[in-house]
């Protein structure tokens, strides 16, 4: 399973830095903190989760799903950076360094989320393939990444005090969140790959089934970090012992929904697995 993810991240990886090649049309401080942002080290779990959907619908030419893996990288390095700003999360690292308005400043780093987030839906409109697809995924995205969405739980998050939430709702900010955008990059692969609509909603529950257990296992391999000590996450309304047992039935929960989907998405059914142990 880690040697398709590799692989798969070696295709998006080449795709991202193709994309990312801007000319005398763009500031040359406002792509340097672009590239910096977009091509740093990362899993790019989600939009290997979309070419892997892709693949398992049955979709064949790479070049009509790449751009749009590309995006789904582009909206949630742009949501990262929004996360690090000192009015949000105030994160001095991503991933063992700097983050964006540390290495640059807050107004660049504000400004390069909002053209990786401009760009990724340029990328999403010139793609090749049937428009009606293009377009489906396309509404997707975006409602996974609106004010129901991931803006709306963004929302929920920085208003979120451990005193007081009950995990009940901080279930539902980890939904919005988390949970829509990964479920989106789910469905948004199948949707090219020309799914069904039947399967295309099963997709999407086994989505929202690995996205809530993806922000179970950050709460959990974060714990120890400062800036979660006054926030509402799953160890701090369940404990560590539950947090990591509603995890692992959350994995188990979305392994079944998409073994259950057939041998076709076997690569699929594998990611929770990945996602649960990604700390061990």
């Amino acid at each position: 399973m880690r040697q398709v993810i590799a692989a798969d991240r070696k295709l998006i990886d080449a795709e991202l830095r193709k994309t990312l090649r801007f000319g005398r049309e763009v500031p040359a401080r406002l792509a340097a903190a672009m590239r910096y942002a977009a091509l740093g080290p990362g899993k790019r779990i989600r939009p290997a989760l979309a070419l892997e959907a892709f693949r398992a619908a049955g979709g064949r030419y790479l070049r009509t799903v790449l751009p749009f893996c590309a995006g789904i990288e582009l909206i949630h390095t742009f949501s990262l950076i929004h996360d690090d700003l000192p009015s949000m999360d105030d994160d001095d690292y991503r991933r063992g360094r700097p983050s964006l308005h540390r290495k640059f400043d807050e107004a660049t780093a504000i400004l390069a989320a909002d053209g990786l987030f401009a760009f990724a839906f340029e990328l999403f409109a010139r793609a090749p393939g049937p428009a009606e697809w293009k377009l489906a995924a396309i509404s997707e995205t975006c409602r996974a990444i609106g004010p129901s969405g991931m803006t709306g739980g963004q929302m929920l998050d920085i208003a979120s005090d451990v005193r007081t939430r009950a995990p009940a709702s901080v279930a539902v900010t980890q939904r919005k969140k988390t949970a829509e955008f990964i479920a989106a990059a789910v469905v948004a692969g199948a949707v090219l790959g020309g799914a069904a609509h039947a399967v295309q909603r099963k997709l999407r529950q086994a989505g929202l089934a690995l996205g809530m257990l993806f922000q179970m296992t950050d709460d959990l391999l974060d714990a120890e970090q400062a800036s979660d000590a006054s926030r509402a996450t799953t160890v701090s309304t369940c404990g560590r012992s539950r947090g990591a047992s509603r995890a692992g039935s959350e994995a188990r929960r979305a392994e079944r929904l998409f073994q259950a989907l057939g041998a076709k998405y076997r690569v699929l059914s594998e990611f929770p697995g990945l996602v649960l142990h990604r700390g061990s």
